[in-house]
C-alpha cells in the first residue's frame, strides 16, 4: 500500500517547502473527509487519491496539480463544498477539483446528441487550464489498474470508454506510457482470448528477444563509440494493443509480427542525432521509404525524434529512435514537461501552451450539429498525419489521406470554397489525390467557384468536412425549393397538371395559404423535406385519386407500416443497403430524388456525404411487431463442431438462420458469415453477446447489410 511518504520523496526534488506544506495539508484534509469510505477493492479510499497523486508526482506537475490529486474526489464523494475548498486551499485549486468533478460526472452515450454533449463538457471543463485533464488521466490510470474489482458489465463499459476517449487523449498531449498502459489494460478486460494469446507468445519468447537486444544494444554502442559519439542505447518492446492493431491490419498470428522490439538512441544534441544515425546507416543498410524525421518537422504534440528501420546483422529489420534527453522527456511526458519550474513563483505561467492538435479539438465546440461535433473530434484524434508544404516553404501537418481540398481550408476558409485546382509539386493534381508527407502543393482558386456537396468524399480534415457543408447549407434553402418544386412537378405531370400553368400555381399558393405556409416557395421546401404528403395536394385538386395513391404507396412501405416519417406513416421509404437497419436501430431518413425516403441508421457513414438539409426524423412504430434480416461475420478458431455450437446458440436465442457459410483463413483461424432473422437491435445485441462468449470464437462483427459480406460496420471486436 502507497505512504504518503512515498509522495514526499516524488515532489522533494522540485517542490519548495512551502509547496510541500501546503501538499501536507491537503493529505490531513483528504484523509479527514475520506475516513470510514471503502473502495471496491475493500481497501480505504485513501489509497485511490494517493495513487493519483503518485502519478501525478510521477510527470512532476505543479503544487496545485499534486493537491488536486488529492483533494480530485472530495467535492463529488464527500460533504465537502466548492466554498471549503476556495476557503483552505485557494480558487485555483478548486477551480481545478470542480473541472475534474465535472468530467467524473460524464458517462459518455451511444447517441449523436448526447455523446455530443458529453464531449463539449469534457472540453468546456478542460478548456480553462489543461492540468484538469492531466488530473483525471492520472484518476483514469489508477482506476484501470483496479479494475478487477468492478462487476463485469461495469468493467467492460469502463474499458471501452476508457480507449475511445482517455488512451487517445493521453496520445494527444504526448504521455506515452499513460496512453499504452491504459490501451493495454483495456485489451485485457475487452479481449482477453485475444490478449492472453499475445501474452503467451511474448512470454515464450521474452528470453530470445532479450538476449537479442542486449547482442543488438552492444552492436550500436560499439559503432557509436567508433564514431565517438557520446550516446546511451536502450530497448523498448512494442505494447500487446499496438501488436493486436497489427495483428488485425495485416491479418497476422501474433508470432508473425516481427517489429515488437525497437531500439533508442539518446544523444547529447541535435547535431550527434544526426551523426549517430550516419553511424547506424553505414553500419546497416537501410529501409528505403521507413526513415522519419520528426525532429525538423515535429508532431503535432510537441513529439520529436528520429525513426529510422534498417536490416540487422541477423538479416531482420531493426527500428532505431535517435532522440535528445529533452525529446525523450517530451515523448514519454508530453505536455507535462513543458513546465518551467525555474521562473519565480509570483510570475510562473500556470497554464501549458496547448499544442496545436489539443487547440483543434477546443475550437470543435463552435459546431452545432451533432453529427458533425462527433466526426470532428474524431478527427481530431487521428494519431496519423502527412506533413506538407505551402509554396512559401510552410509546414502544414493534415491528417493522413488528406486531400488538396483539405489542405485549402487548412490555409483559409475562402482559398478552400474557390478551390478549382492544384498544383502538387508542380504538376496538376485532381481533388481525389491523396497528399504525401513532402508535397509543396500551390491552390488554383475561381472566384465563381462555390463548394460541392461531392467534395466531401474527397476531404477526411473536420475543418474542410465542417466550411464545406457550411457553404452548401448556406444555399440550401434555394436548393430545396428547387428539389420540391421538381418532384411536385414530375408527380403532378402524372394526373395531367402542370405545375407552371397559371391556374395551378394560384390553386398550389391557396393550398399554401390554407395550411399555414407562408408562401408557395416555403410549399416546396416543405414537400422537398417530405412534411408535405402528395396525397393532400392531389385531394386539394379534386382529381379523386386519393384512394389509388394510397394503394400505390402502400407496396412501397416496410413490412407492417412500421416506420412513421415526419410524423406521417403514409409516406414511401426503403431500407438503404449501404447500413441495413433493422426494427429497433436509431435511424433517420434521407429524402431520394422520385424514390421516397430512403431509411439509414443514424450512424451510417454515407449521411456524412449528404446534404443535410434532406435528412428527415424516421421512428420505428413502437407497436410494430416484425423481424428483420442482418448479416454477421465470425472470426474462430478452426475446431470441429463449431458450427453447431453457433446453431445451437442462435437456436436458444430464437434467431431463424437463413444463410452460412465458413471458410478457412489460416491454419488454424476461420471465418463463418450469417444471415440471421432477429426480433429487433437488442434482440441481435443478446446474439451477439452470446456469440462473443463462445470460447473458440474470438470476434464478431455486424456487417453493414444483408448479403453485404465484405462490408464491414460494427465490430465487436475492435475496442
Amino acid at each position: 500500500m502507497i505512504r504518503f511518504n512515498d509522495i514526499l520523496e516524488k515532489v522533494n526534488p522540485y517542490l519548495t517547502s512551502e509547496d510541500i506544506a501546503e501538499v501536507t495539508k491537503a493529505y490531513a484534509y483528504s484523509a479527514k473527509v475520506h475516513a470510514g469510505q471503502k473502495r471496491h477493492s475493500g481497501e480505504p479510499y485513501l489509497t485511490h487519491p494517493m495513487e493519483v497523486t503518485s502519478i501525478l508526482a510521477d510527470i512532476k506537475l505543479d503544487k496545485e496539480s499534486i493537491i488536486t490529486g488529492l483533494l480530485h474526489d472530495t467535492i463529488e464523494d464527500t460533504l465537502t463544498s466548492k466554498e471549503d475548498i476556495t476557503n483552505i486551499f485557494g480558487e485555483e485549486v478548486c477551480s481545478l477539483v470542480d473541472g475534474v468533478t465535472k468530467i467524473s460526472k460524464l458517462k459518455i452515450s451511444s447517441t449523436f446528441e448526447k455523446q455530443a454533449e458529453d464531449f463539449r463538457k469534457l472540453i468546456l471543463a478542460t478548456g480553462k487550464d489543461i492540468r484538469v485533464i492531466l488530473v483525471k488521466l492520472a484518476d483514469r490510470l489508477h482506476n484501470i489498474r483496479t479494475i478487477s474489482y468492478l462487476p463485469e458489465e461495469r468493467r467492460k463499459i469502463f474499458a471501452k470508454e476508457t480507449v475511445d476517449l482517455y488512451a487517445p487523449l493521453a496520445d494527444r498531449l504526448g504521455i506515452y506510457w499513460i496512453r499504452t498502459e491504459l490501451e493495454d489494460r483495456c485489451f485485457q478486460v475487452l479481449k482477453p482470448n485475444e490478449y492472453d494469446e499475445i501474452s503467451k507468445m511474448f512470454n515464450s519468447k521474452k528470453d530470445e528477444w532479450e538476449k537479442y537486444s542486449f547482442e543488438i544494444k552492444n552492436l550500436l554502442e560499439a559503432q557509436l563509440d567508433k564514431f565517438n559519439l557520446e550516446s546511451k542505447v536502450n530497448t523498448r518492446f512494442k505494447n500487446f494493443y499496438s501488436i493486436y492493431r497489427k495483428m488485425i491490419k495485416k491479418n497476422l498470428d501474433p508470432d508473425k509480427v516481427f517489429d515488437i522490439k525497437a531500439f533508442r538512441i539518446i544523444s547529447k544534441d541535435i547535431a550527434s542525432c544526426y551523426a549517430a544515425l550516419g553511424a547506424v546507416h553505414s553500419t546497416w543498410k537501410p529501409i528505403p521509404g521507413r526513415f522519419k524525421d520528426y525532429v525538423a518537422l515535429p508532431k503535432s504534440n510537441g513529439y520529436q525524434s528520429l525513426h529510422t528501420t534498417v536490416i540487422g546483422p541477423f538479416g531482420d529489420k531493426v527500428e532505431v529512435q535517435i532522440r535528445t534527453e529533452d525529446m525523450h522527456e517530451i515523448a514519454e511526458y508530453g505536455v507535462a514537461a513543458h513546465w518551467k519550474y525555474k521562473i519565480d513563483s509570483d510570475e510562473r505561467k500556470k497554464l501549458i501552451d496547448l499544442p496545436e492538435s489539443i487547440k483543434n479539438i477546443f475550437e470543435t465546440q463552435t459546431l452545432s450539429d451533432p453529427r458533425e461535433f462527433i466526426d470532428a473530434i474524431k478527427d481530431e484524434l487521428i494519431t496519423d498525419f502527412v506533413y506538407v508544404f505551402t509554396p512559401t516553404g510552410e509546414l502544414k501537418e493534415l491528417p493522413i489521406d488528406s486531400s488538396v481540398i483539405d489542405f485549402a481550408y487548412a490555409i483559409h476558409t475562402d482559398l478552400g470554397n474557390k478551390c478549382s485546382g492544384a498544383r502538387v509539386n508542380g504538376s496538376i493534381v485532381p481533388f481525389s489525390y491523396k497528399l504525401k508527407s513532402g508535397d509543396a502543393i500551390e491552390i488554383i482558386t475561381n472566384k465563381d467557384r462555390e463548394p460541392s456537396k461531392d467534395w466531401l468524399k474527397y476531404v477526411v480534415s473536420s475543418k474542410a468536412k465542417s466550411k464545406i457543408r457550411n457553404s452548401i447549407k448556406n444555399l440550401s434553402s434555394k436548393d430545396s425549393e428547387k428539389i420540391g418544386k421538381e418532384i411536385l412537378g414530375k408527380k403532378l405531370a402524372n394526373y395531367g397538371l402542370n405545375i407552371d400553368d397559371p391556374s395551378t400555381l394560384e390553386k398550389l399558393k391557396n393550398f399554401s395559404s390554407e395550411n399555414n405556409f407562408k408562401n408557395i416557395e416555403s410549399l416546396f421546401i416543405n414537400y422537398s423535406l417530405s412534411k408535405v404528403n402528395i396525397v393532400q395536394i392531389l385531394s386539394y385538386f379534386n382529381l379523386g385519386v386519393k384512394t389509388k395513391l394510397e394503394v400505390k404507396q402502400k407496396n412501397y412501405l416496410n413490412p407492417n407500416n412500421a416506420i412513421t416519417v415526419g410524423g406521417s406513416s403514409n409516406i414511401m421509404v426503403r431500407m438503404a443497403n449501404c447500413c441495413g437497419p433493422i426494427y429497433g436501430d436509431e435511424i433517420t431518413g434521407f429524402i431520394t430524388l422520385g424514390r421516397g425516403i430512403s431509411i439509414h441508421r443514424i450512424s451510417c457513414k454515407q449521411l456524412l456525404e449528404v446534404d443535410s438539409n434532406r435528412l428527415v426524423e424516421a421512428l420505428w412504430d413502437e407497436k410494430s411487431n416484425i423481424k428483420s434480416s442482418t448479416s454477421l461475420r465470425l472470426y474462430c478458431n478452426d475446431k470441429t463442431g463449431i458450427l453447431s455450437e453457433v446453431s445451437n446458440l442462435l437456436a436458444q436465442n430464437e434467431s431463424n438462420i437463413i444463410k452460412i457459410n465458413a471458410k478457412k483463413i489460416s491454419s488454424s483461424k476461420s471465418s463463418i458469415y450469417l444471415e440471421i432473422l432477429v426480433k429487433n437491435a437488442n434482440h441481435l445485441k443478446d446474439i451477439i453477446k452470446g456469440l462473443d462468449s463462445i470460447p473458440d470464437v474470438y470476434s464478431v462483427e455486424r456487417l453493414l447489410a444483408p448479403n453485404s459480406e465484405f462490408n464491414l460496420s460494427q465490430k465487436n471486436s475492435r475496442i
